[in-house]
């Protein structure tokens, strides 16, 4: 028997073998999914549904912003309270050094009283509101403190005596656009300061001392947006 013939006899007698294997199924997963697999898988090996897993996995909004919504309820200075900067809760007996610490608490003056919505600041409130109540000799820090402001025209001492001060932290040139631009936008064209104090308190506007409300209604007619109703009452009519 040839070569041939003896390799053909071999192919009938052998038996084909049977590939037992599962097919091989391939799943190109990201990282993302990779996780979510095998994360379902460890749930299905305790006999648990897989999207049980999906829905503990959440976090309610709420929660997230929970930390976010605190409201500011008041602003510190810059350098701290008393305990983290005692110096400055001192009034320097040097005048030079005077000058420019009253200089740096004017500047946060500014914006406590904005930020609390205060046009007139009295000695009293003053002693007693953190953070000016920690300052050591808090009256005299208060009229130093004070005409350092008044000497920046941002401020002025309403009495002889100086226990009220009048802080400018808008000037009326900006307090008459928005009254102006208020007027306009609800459409009440008629002003007058009691109005505007009693009627509409809602308003930064009135709050202010009413003889600057007075003040604000002759810029608006000095700018030529309205006319005079009653000059001696405040009251004033706005042009369209």
């Amino acid at each position: 028997m040839g070569i041939k013939e003896r390799q053909r006899e071999r192919k009938k007698t052998e038996e084909p073998v049977k590939d037992t294997t599962e097919p091989l199924v391939v799943v190109e997963q990201t990282d993302d999914d990779s996780a979510h697999m095998s994360e379902i898988a460890v749930e299905m090996d305790n006999g648990s549904d897989a999207t049980d897993t999906i829905e503990t996995a959440v976090v309610e909004p709420e929660q997230m912003m929970d930390t976010e919504t605190t409201a500011v309820t008041e602003i510190v200075p810059r350098w701290g309270n008393i305990g983290e900067a005692e110096w400055m809760y001192t009034i320097p007996t040097r005048s030079q050094d005077l000058v420019l610490w009253a200089e740096e608490w004017g500047d946060f003056l500014l914006e406590w009283t904005e930020f609390e919505k205060i046009h007139v600041l009295s000695v009293s409130a003053f002693i007693s509101r953190p953070p000016f109540k920690d300052i050591l000799g808090k009256v005299k820090a208060f009229r130093s403190i004070g005409n350092s402001l008044v000497g920046k025209d941002v401020a002025a001492w309403l009495g002889r005596n100086r226990e009220q001060l009048r802080v400018y932290w808008r000037p009326l040139g900006e307090w008459a656009d928005l009254v102006y631009r208020w007027a306009l936008d609800t459409g009440i064209l008629r002003l007058d300061v009691k109005s505007l104090v009693i009627q509409k308190a809602e308003q930064d506007f009135s709050r202010l001392p009413e003889e600057d409300i007075h003040r604000i209604m002759a810029l608006i007619v000095e700018r030529g947006f309205a006319e005079w109703v009653d000059k001696k009452a405040g009251a004033i009519v706005v042009k369209v």
